[in-house]
């Protein structure tokens, strides 16, 4: 009996075998489409992981991952008894959290006022001109940003003095800072952000809308009725996503914003790890901070996804 179970099994695994050779082979053309993503990420996000050692060594350039002394867990110590990097994670926190208090359901809003516009012409134009600053190097945000800001010249600050009102220092206090900082980057970001918002929205039943119509529902109720519920699934995933990236930030937009003046509130994460591994070439210390925000991201991750199931969605993981 066990002989003959065991042939089976041999038999079951051989035609298996067959059946994925075959799969693989008749769908050849799209897994070769695939294969670009799968080489990126296995050379500049996997592979790249093998340099987490760094952490636990004080690394040498010269000597390189081998040569280099082992020193445990010395160096997350004297990273975590560094007022510099407490202050880079509260800041991050701020600034993420602030700019998706405002950013993520202005996004949603956004979407649902595109989704009601009825003229395709003017639609598709306002959706272009939403779209293009995310197409925009912070470089170029961070320049618009200083002539519209700016509290000597800036255009923003000349029309204040023009109505006779004190100039705004938008650049150079700590509040203002944060401010300009979020407006920064609501432009940039809202119109790409409405896109999957817009997918969502259009895989919706019309006859659902048509129904409410004849029932009597005003534009405004069928939004909150049949859309919000609706897309209701794709805002917790966007939520989970977004709130997964509360320990991580751009550098770009904290390095080209700040100055001497606020850096008490633009010294982020990103900015902290920049000044370590490139200015000060203290590359452990860097490493260990990089571990520890991809750790903690993926904590938060966890944890939002477990409270979505809580509370009746699907979550993602």
């Amino acid at each position: 009996m066990k002989g003959k179970l065991l042939v089976s099994r041999r038999a079951g695994c051989r035609s298996g075998d067959k059946r994925i050779w075959f799969y693989l082979w008749r769908d050849k053309w799209l897994y070769l489409m695939l294969a670009p993503v799968i080489i990126y990420y296995i050379v500049f996000k996997y592979v790249p992981m093998y340099g987490l050692i760094i952490a636990f060594q004080d690394y040498n350039v010269f000597k390189g991952i081998g040569g280099s002394k082992w020193t445990g867990l010395l160096n997350f110590k004297q990273v975590f008894t560094t007022d510099l990097f407490w202050l880079s994670i509260r800041n991050t926190l701020i600034l993420n959290l602030s700019t998706l208090a405002v950013n993520f359901p202005l996004t949603i809003v956004v979407a649902l006022m595109l989704n009601e516009v009825r003229c395709s012409v003017f639609k598709r134009i306002s959706q272009s001109f939403l779209y293009l600053p995310h197409f925009m190097s912070w470089v170029v945000v961070a320049g618009i940003a200083t002539n519209l800001f700016a509290q000597t010249d800036g255009s923003i600050n000349h029309l204040i003095k023009t109505l006779g009102f004190a100039p705004i220092p938008f650049l150079n206090s700590k509040g203002w800072w944060i401010f300009t900082y979020v407006i920064c980057n609501v432009w940039k970001e809202i119109g790409w952000g409405t896109i999957i918002y817009l997918a969502a929205i259009t895989g919706i039943d019309e006859s659902l809308y048509e129904a409410a119509y004849i029932d009597g529902a005003n534009r405004i109720q069928r939004i909150r009725y049949i859309t919000l519920p609706m897309i209701r699934s794709v805002i917790i995933v966007m939520l989970i996503l977004s709130i997964s990236k509360m320990m991580s930030i751009g550098l770009d937009a904290p390095l080209l914003l700040g100055n001497t003046k606020v850096i008490n509130v633009s010294e982020v994460i990103s900015t902290y790890i920049y000044r370590l591994g490139i200015v000060k070439a203290e590359y452990s210390l860097s490493t260990v901070i990089g571990l520890f925000q991809s750790v903690v991201n993926i904590i938060i991750l966890i944890l939002a996804d477990r409270f979505a199931k809580l509370i009746g969605e699907e979550g993602i993981l």
